[in-house]
């Protein structure tokens, strides 16, 4: 089963993520925009998983975030991996207003090579990914909207709460990913 631990995203936030991928899509080019309601911060990908590691996962995890503080969360800013100019995935910034982000990410990490999981050999780079960009050909109209919106650097729908991590599998399907929750450890016990 592919899984991936991650924090849920707020309501006001996506929805106003929503209107932005709205406003974008109609612009062109091949992307695979993300429905509103998959929109998560993604704390450690674990790729394919055994139900007992994906178990032993989250019973490692959740004394873990039990002993961290719940999270307040603001989406804000855009950016594209690895850039603007050569995009492959379009996202939007994350930042904490209050409680440790980096200690439960930290915490997720951990876990996953705990399960016997390689180390991520990238940084942590806390974002809600927008779409993945399947094509380069065609995307100027859309990359110059994008920009534009990336420079006046906008929130999403204030801030909002993240109390719990979540363990979710997803099945990979024409119509898009689906996400299932499978576990989630409440941060603050």
């Amino acid at each position: 089963m592919r899984c991936f631990a991650a924090l849920e995203t707020g309501p006001a936030a996506r929805a106003a993520l929503g209107e932005c991928v709205a406003a974008l899509r109609p612009l062109g080019g091949q992307v695979s925009w993300v429905r509103s309601e998959n929109l998560h911060l993604t704390l450690r990908f674990l790729g394919e998983v055994t139900p007992e590691q994906a178990s032993a996962y989250a019973d490692g995890l959740r004394p873990l975030v039990s002993a961290l503080a719940p999270l307040e969360l603001v989406a804000g800013g855009l950016g594209a991996f690895p850039s603007l100019r050569r995009p492959s995935v379009l996202w939007a910034g994350v930042r904490a207003v209050s409680g440790d982000l980096s200690a439960v990410q930290g915490a997720a990490e951990a876990c996953a090579v705990a399960i016997g999981l390689p180390p991520e050999a990238k940084l942590f780079h806390p974002h809600l990914t927008l779409g993945r960009v399947r094509d380069p050909h065609g995307l100027a109209p859309l990359l110059d909207a994008f920009a534009e919106l990336a420079a006046a650097a906008p929130g999403f729908g204030g801030a909002f709460s993240a109390p719990a991590v979540a363990l979710f599998q997803s099945e990979l399907n024409p119509g898009g990913a689906v996400y299932t929750r499978l576990e989630e450890m409440p941060l603050g016990g």
